[in-house]
């Protein structure tokens, strides 16, 4: 045959015809998915993974080179480099170079993870640990915390590595045969303090919660894989003893030579929904703040639903209406171990305290326990709330860095009083709510380790009581910070069907203890916060300590000293409240001012008036005890004689006065 003259102008227009006709190939684009933008930001010490897709088109990838460089520019030795070592009929890595029988590991769909491969070199090597298959490449790079774990910890001479601590780096990928020659990719991480968002990802409205709130206020939160917890799509490989140890040095660093992230400085915000015991919520994260002490660290914050759930669900006793609503987050204050969310009202023949949002049981809904609970004839109370992590001994884990907490509140006692403080019920709530999450199998439940629900009162005769509540321990030792007193109201009972043997029986009320004024209180006026109604605890005023501290003015247990304008309220304990009886001149919006004072931030004072929340007082940090500032907001008031309670969010806070101005 002729050989084909391909200098021929008629082919060179024939080539053009056809570039014209199908048009140019499209340029591939190599990208670094993985850091993922909003998670470029690290712990000293981190492990990480550098994955990206392998750009559409491309059969036979090839090999791939990842950089770490120290700085925001490409410049000098890398500090990292890896390099895959793919079949070069295919461009992938083969199968033979993976430690798919890797004892320390457990497959999820996939062995073609960074973290297996073995050849060259050995498994314990740094520099091979890439990976390329038909859908991505993935490295591993060691920052230091799991430098003792299956890995020699040296470079490619055999160098010792030094560990990744605070400052900016870059990252970049070249791809250097195949597909992906000559296609470069690069990406900036910093490497310092984070403040991390923690909580479990289910279900899907609790995610979305703490992912927004994370977003919110720019705090981390961690979508990205940790190395040693693989995924690509639903296909991925786990190994405890590397992902463990990366997760915890995200909530407190505790490696040794980082140069600001350090267990000092660690903050975190844990939401306390199911939080369940086997979660790496509980068992990494929350044992990781037990055991580096900073259960009860001001910089520890706990977050938990206002009504128990981020979106509550229920069909409402009034009219039979199925109500869905988005709960308000709210948060411990310091010192705070307990808090109450909600009481549901129910019929007394239908009173399982395992939430099952699924439930067409009519109830009555109270968000505002703390305020007292009315129970109305033919109802029953279940009484619902979370608690905090308290300090203990940690069990490590196999990764020492995870653990079981030795203890934690695991019931809350209440018990009803009379009006001569006689215990008429008592019983134990245990620290383990039950929720369904599966309409289709009502016999599925799952327990949360820091919720609890029960039924309080059963059976106890109709009038007004104190409900008191205190949390214990695994020992049974009670614990500070979750003392609750409350109003709790039982209605008249029913009459009863007259019988010949039986005739009706009239139950006489249990008297209520009298409140009258201490001084009057005319309304646009000034009310001195000492000068609270007369009347028993749970009645007038609630005071969580015994005694008068101040030892001035009032001779009860609410705690007053000499300061102020005169006199002020001291010793403030969270959930402590006072009440005043007004007379309003006339309905209208007021200017409420509040004499307050605080070393600490966070505080707040609700104002509530006939037992409704009309305002929250933000009590500003404002140097000490006796450094006074006002502050103003806009309440509500209806003309006639009122009851107006102020009660207290946050320890450690002092009221000197408040007033009304039109």
């Amino acid at each position: 045959m002729a050989e084909l003259n391909t200098h021929c102008p008629c082919y060179l227009f024939l080539a053009l015809g056809l570039f014209l006709l199908i048009g140019p190939a499209t340029a591939a684009t190599l990208t670094i998915d993985h850091p993922s933008e909003n998670e470029t930001v690290m712990a000293e010490c981190r492990d990480f993974y550098v994955t990206g897709a392998i750009p559409a088109g491309i059969v036979v990838p090839g090999d791939v080179r990842i950089e770490l460089f120290r700085g925001t520019d490409i410049a000098g030795t890398p500090v990292r480099s890896l390099e895959s070592h793919v079949d070069p009929v295919n461009g992938t890595t083969p199968i033979s170079a993976i430690a798919a029988d890797y004892p320390n590991g457990t497959s999820k769909g996939t062995v073609m993870v960074p973290d297996l491969v073995r050849e060259p070199g050995g498994l314990g090597e740094t520099w091979n640990k890439v990976v390329v298959t038909p859908q991505y490449y993935s490295g591993v790079i060691l920052g230091g915390v799991t430098k003792s774990f299956d890995t020699n910890y040296t470079d490619r001479e055999g160098r010792p590595l030094e560990d990744l601590v605070a400052g900016d780096y870059t990252i970049r990928v070249t791809g250097l045969s195949g597909g992906l020659a000559n296609l470069m990719a690069e990406k900036r991480i910093t490497l310092g303090k984070t403040h991390a968002a923690l909580g479990r990802f289910s279900p899907t409205a609790q995610k979305d919660r703490l992912t927004a709130f994370a977003r919110e206020h720019d705090y981390r939160i961690y979508f990205d894989s940790f190395p040693g917890y693989f995924y690509w799509n639903s296909d991925g490989y786990v190994i405890p003893g590397r992902w463990v140890s990366n997760d915890a040095i995200e909530v407190s660093n505790d490696c040794p030579g980082t140069l600001i992230d350090t267990t000092g400085v660690a903050e975190n915000d844990l939401f306390l929904y199911d939080v369940r015991n086997y979660s790496a919520t509980y068992t990494v994260e929350t044992a990781t703040i037990i055991r580096t002490g900073l259960a009860d660290s001001p910089r520890t914050v706990y977050h938990y639903y206002a009504a128990g759930e981020p979106i509550y669900t229920y069909v409402a006793q009034e009219n039979g209406t199925r109500v869905s609503f988005n709960s308000t987050l709210s948060v411990f204050a310091i010192g705070d171990r307990l808090a109450l969310t909600r009481a549901e009202l129910r019929p007394v023949n239908s009173l399982d305290p395992v939430v099952d949002l699924a439930d067409t049981t009519p109830k009555r809904l109270d968000l505002s326990p703390n305020n007292g609970i009315a129970v109305a004839s033919g109802e029953g109370c279940l009484l619902y709330g979370v608690v905090a992590p308290i300090p203990a001994t940690v069990i490590p884990g196999p990764s020492g860095r995870d653990g079981i907490p030795t203890n934690r509140i695991a019931g809350v006692a209440w018990s009803l009083l009379d009006e001569r403080g006689t215990t008429i019920a008592a019983s134990t709530i245990p620290v383990a709510l039950g929720r369904r999450t599966n309409p289709e199998k009502p016999t599925d439940i799952v327990y949360s380790t820091y919720e609890f629900g029960g039924r309080i009162g059963a059976g106890v005769k109709p009038g007004r009581y104190l409900l008191r509540l205190d949390a214990r321990d695994e020992t049974g030792a009670f614990i500070n910070g979750t003392h609750e007193e409350l109003p709790f109201d039982v209605g008249s009972a029913p009459t009863p069907t007259p019988t010949i043997t039986a005739p009706p029986t009239t139950i006489a009320p249990v008297p209520t203890p009298m409140r009258q004024p201490y001084r009057p209180h005319p309304t646009p006026g000034r009310v001195e916060a000492e000068d609270y109604d007369t009347g028993a605890s749970g009645i007038a005023w609630f005071d969580r300590t015994p005694g008068n501290q101040g030892g001035v003015y009032r001779a009860n247990d609410v705690d007053i000293e000499r300061g102020g304008s005169a006199y002020n309220v001291g010793w403030v304990k969270s959930s402590e409240w006072l009440e005043y009886t007004l007379t309003i001149g006339r309905s209208a919006s007021y200017r409420a001012s509040f004499r307050v004072a605080s070393p600490w931030v966070g505080r707040q004072v609700r104002v509530l008036v006939d037992s409704v929340h009309r305002a929250t007082v933000a009590v500003p940090r404002t140097g000490g005890f006796d450094t006074w500032q006002t502050v103003t907001v806009s309440v509500p008031l209806p003309k006639g004689t009122h009851r107006l309670r102020v009660q207290f969010v946050g320890d450690a806070q002092n009221l000197d006065w408040f007033e009304f101005r039109p």
